[in-house]
């Protein structure tokens, strides 16, 4: 645990081993209580740039809100919910504005640490996990045909894990899908829980079972626990880019006198200077 921050956390974001660049963001914001994991979508040079304009836009919105003494409980999870709708807008704009960059997306899941309870919202298949007392839980139902299919009782967990159309997801941000589905959730944290947020491509190598196992093994070690992840997701293939990010929750963080980033104005403007020089 850095500092007297409540979170001891981690992230790390891979390549994998078959594919040649990487199109995912994730960001771990301890002092904002946020975190961040994307998985674009769309191919060399598009799907990276979604995934990173979707986590810094999130970031925008959290910093500005933490920055609100007017901000409370009330309102965190529609300013996550507005993050994604402001990143599908802006994202779309840029598929119709920029040649080659017609169906570029991503899918998203955000988790906000705020008074005791993590905030959580996501589009796609990336995923957010619970750890609590050594068992492992599945905050996040994927939108996907194959989640519905399993749902609806014409598949099973093994017929999902083998069939050509798992990675296919109903959902995202841009990628031309509409409309696009933001689900939120609201857990109570306590001391000791880990949260773990991913790509699919860590659950689509590593079945719930073995992230547990690791998690668990781990626990005290939350770097290691993400270096572990991503092993052991390249050792049995690593098909595609690995993201995780986690946080461990070390002790209660109420939201009074919690501190607060306020992000300065060339910041912003070299986040944006970045976008259109990547456009």
């Amino acid at each position: 645990m850095a500092g007297n921050s409540p979170f001891s956390v981690a992230h790390k974001c891979d390549t994998g081993c078959l594919r040649s660049f990487n199109e995912d963001a994730v960001s771990v914001r301890p002092e904002l209580g946020l975190m961040v994991v994307a998985d674009g979508m769309g191919g060399h040079n598009a799907g990276d740039v979604a995934a990173r304009m979707a986590v810094e836009i999130v970031e925008r919105h959290v910093e500005t809100a933490l920055s609100n003494p007017d901000t409370g409980p009330v309102t965190i999870a529609p300013t996550l919910r507005r993050a994604l709708e402001e990143a599908d807008g802006r994202i779309r704009a840029a598929c119709e504005r920029i040649p080659g960059r017609e169906h570029m997306g991503c899918t998203v899941a955000a988790a906000l640490l705020y008074d005791n309870r993590a905030y959580i919202t996501h589009v796609g298949d990336t995923r957010a996990y619970l750890l609590r007392d050594g068992e492992l839980r599945l905050l996040t139902r994927d939108h996907s045909p194959s989640q519905r299919a399993l749902e609806a009782g014409l598949s099973d967990e093994a017929a999902m894990a083998s069939s050509h159309n798992r990675h296919l997801v109903s959902q995202a941000v841009g990628a031309g899908l509409e409309p696009s589905c933001i689900t939120a959730d609201i857990i109570d944290l306590q001391p000791h829980d880990l949260l773990l947020l991913c790509s699919d491509g860590l659950n689509d190598m590593i079945d719930g079972v073995d992230i547990e196992l690791v998690l668990n093994a781990t626990l005290d070690n939350v770097p290691m626990a993400a270096d572990q992840l991503v092993m052991i997701a390249r050792d049995c293939g690593g098909h595609d880019n690995i993201s995780v990010a986690l946080a461990r929750v070390d002790a209660p963080f109420p939201a009074s006198g919690r501190p607060v980033h306020i992000p300065s104005r060339s910041s912003l403007l070299n986040r944006l200077r970045g976008w259109f020089g990547r456009a």
